[in-house]
């Protein structure tokens, strides 16, 4: 499954779901604790039961965290995934423009975009024909930050800034085109 596929309703639905069920434990540990015990009684179990819980948010935390390295947006890590870029497209971001060494790049193969800024920091934003973000990167100069990217479909793709960069920030819009 890739980032781009996951659903809002379905992050929604996940975090409705773990509210409800952290909220019902929480419900059930009150309701279940009528009386009081003296903190002498239940000390060591807790330290127990805390060091346990610990390492296990610590085992899923670690899990999860090396399950989601393969969407990290970092060109190895992208290199790897997607496969070495076929096309490599230089992005040069100014105040209020965006200058592309071509407007055209083939649907389906690993597109590199080296995107660097000559004035202020700029965000690299490519959003789909309908209007979705699809990936992005940060414009800043003197460094290149490389972005690569698959299309999947052809049609003509917006690119956007991302970050406040003067008052004309909001005309900062070039087209790109897939075929």
């Amino acid at each position: 499954m890739s980032p781009q596929s996951v659903s809002p309703q379905s992050v929604f639905g996940l975090f409705l779901v773990l509210g409800v069920l952290w909220t019902g434990i929480w419900l059930w540990v009150l309701n279940s604790t009528r009386q009081s015990v003296p903190y002498e009684t239940v000390s060591s179990h807790v330290a127990v039961l805390r060091r346990r819980l610990l390492y296990a948010l610590l085992i899923a935390l670690g899990i999860a965290f090396l399950g989601s390295m393969r969407w990290l947006p970092y060109r190895p890590v992208r290199a790897t995934t997607l496969g070495a870029p076929q096309v490599t497209v230089e992005v040069t971001s100014l105040q209020w423009a965006w200058v592309l060494s071509q407007n055209e790049v083939p649907a389906g193969v690993p597109v590199e975009f080296a995107v660097t800024a000559q004035d202020v920091n700029h965000g690299f934003g490519v959003y789909s024909p309908d209007g979705q973000l699809l990936t992005q990167v940060q414009a800043m100069p003197g460094y290149t930050n490389r972005l690569i990217y698959v299309f999947q479909q052809p049609g003509t793709y917006t690119i956007r800034c991302l970050e406040y960069c003067g008052l004309a920030h909001h005309a900062m819009v070039t087209q790109l085109t897939v075929r």
